[in-house]
């Protein structure tokens, strides 16, 4: 996966060579969290309309309902531009859950992953959050983030059944079964940005290598 406004593996490094990136590369441990606050809600809705692979009958219905439902809240106010502002900051919660579950992961070639055992990338290459049982709610389920790699078409009620099971399998061979808090996500993704950062550096290409050489 490749984002064309920060780099967040070492392993993508190679993938860019826009002179913008290697400007924005300078900053990217601060920048992600204001661009996903400001634009992750707005993001995520583009990004599922221009990547579906399938616009079935139902998914172009769910997005005019989604339109509709839209227009109906935000027509009932005096200020819908602040209520959508609102909505969408607290939409970036999420946005940085469901990044978080992978930027810090380890990162590799597809065929590797594809090739390999599925079970097994899985587990390396996500992680679940945790957070008290009267959150989850907030999280659609998502929380249970190696459930949703692992069974794609279960439904996320069952989640909470399926991830004891899971973490029973990961210590019996010997696999990480990693459970991270929200703010000990956010610190991490900080320091992996960073590290990104003076790895580009040594490359020598862009404003970044200024910074460092």
């Amino acid at each position: 996966m490749r984002e064309d406004i920060w780099i967040q593996n070492k392993k993508l490094i190679k993938f860019y060579g826009d002179d913008m990136i290697h400007f924005l590369v300078n900053f990217q441990h601060i920048l992600f969290l204001v661009i996903i606050a400001v634009a992750g809600r707005v993001g995520i809705m583009i990004d599922s309309v221009l990547t579906e692979r399938k616009f079935r009958p139902w998914t172009k219905l769910g997005n005019v309902l989604h339109l509709i439902l839209h227009y109906s809240i935000l027509s009932q106010t005096d200020r819908p531009v602040l209520v959508f502002i609102v909505g969408a900051l607290w939409q970036s919660i999420l946005s940085l859950q469901l990044l978080g579950n992978h930027y810090t992961k380890p990162w590799n070639k597809i065929h590797a992953a594809t090739e390999g055992n599925f079970f097994v990338w899985q587990i390396l290459t996500t992680q679940d959050f945790s957070c008290p049982v009267w959150l989850q709610w907030f999280y659609g389920g998502l929380n249970f983030h190696y459930s949703h790699h692992l069974f794609p078409t279960l439904s996320r009620e069952y989640f909470h059944i399926t991830t004891p099971l899971i973490k029973e399998l990961c210590h019996k061979h010997g696999l990480p079964f990693v459970q991270v808090g929200f703010f000990q996500c956010i610190s991490e993704m900080v320091v992996n940005f960073k590290e990104v950062r003076k790895e580009f550096s040594k490359c020598g290409r862009g404003s970044v290598a200024l910074m460092y050489t």
